[in-house]
């Protein structure tokens, strides 16, 4: 895929923002690389002029890189699926000290643009097969937003739901806020004109919301006939949502169009959202 197919063009291309929109969950690409999936020219600096050249559509940015690439600061070796089934290459990182001195760069990192009001720092965690994170969890305690994520969901094609709440259960158990893209992995199963099943969407939430977990609309892979039903259901059960860009090229910075057409398109109240509040995490731990 090329960048230009993350440009969300949206049900009415001219629209104008009804309103600044907080992203949630958005990564970097420049030096110091802490996730190695962005275009390089992506860094703080777009991310201050995305303010300048629309403000009216931003309202602030949570930075959240990879758990995984800030543990293993080797590109060939530090997507999932290198290292689900294989312990060797986190444990090795970790005993040399790179890891933790990753982590130590990376909150150096967020020093240098984190305000508490348009610029905040979080990160986005997964686990192996075995449940166990790519950072200690004593990590994520310093950050404003930790996002629990599916990027990897090996096993039987023919499975893929049982697949599927697999990893949502396995999610759960994580140490985070928020479930990035939670259907993102089925895209596969799902159309336009035939969306994923509402049996499936429903039991999702109600996992999620049994769990006080919050969930995510995402616009780097838009779902949007999927994304309507998850944004209704959570709206309805009163969850925590998280509007996110999900940011990998500096030319997805005008899809806030997706988040207007998935809430209009939903029929919910904005302003009755419940929508992700960094402060209530700060409470919650104690900050």
């Amino acid at each position: 895929m090329s960048k230009q197919d993350f440009v969300y063009r949206g049900i009415r291309p001219d629209r104008k923002p009804s309103r600044p929109w907080a992203s949630w969950h958005n990564h970097t690409g420049g030096h110091p690389r802490f996730s190695f999936c962005p275009t390089p020219g992506l860094s703080i600096a777009r991310y201050r002029a995305a303010f300048e050249r629309e403000p009216e559509a931003w309202a602030s940015f949570a930075i959240t890189d990879h758990a995984f690439s800030i543990a293993i600061p080797d590109p060939s070796r530090s997507w999932p699926h290198a290292w689900y089934d294989e312990r060797a290459t986190l444990e090795g990182f970790a005993a040399s000290g790179e890891t933790a001195r990753r982590i130590e760069a990376y909150l150096e990192f967020g020093r240098g643009f984190r305000d508490g009001a348009r610029f905040f720092l979080g990160m986005e965690i997964e686990a192996d097969r075995a449940g166990r994170l790519a950072v200690p969890e004593s990590a994520l305690g310093a950050m404003d937003i930790v996002i629990a994520s599916i990027h990897h969901n090996p096993g039987e094609p023919e499975k893929w739901i049982e697949r599927h709440f697999n990893q949502i259960d396995r999610m759960i158990a994580l140490p985070a806020d928020i479930i990035g893209h939670p259907l993102r992995h089925l895209r596969a199963h799902s159309t336009p004109e035939k969306p994923l099943p509402a049996e499936l969407i429903d039991e999702t939430l109600d996992r999620l919301h049994r769990a006080g977990m919050g969930i995510e609309i995402n616009a780097h892979y838009p779902q949007l006939q999927d994304d309507v039903a998850l944004l209704r259901g959570a709206a309805a059960r009163g969850m925590v949502v998280a509007f996110s860009l999900d940011l990998h090229y500096p030319e997805e910075f005008g899809n806030w169009r997706y988040f207007e057409d998935v809430v209009e398109l939903a029929g919910v109240d904005y302003g009755a959202l419940n929508l992700y509040d960094p402060s209530k995490r700060r409470r919650r731990l104690g900050a």
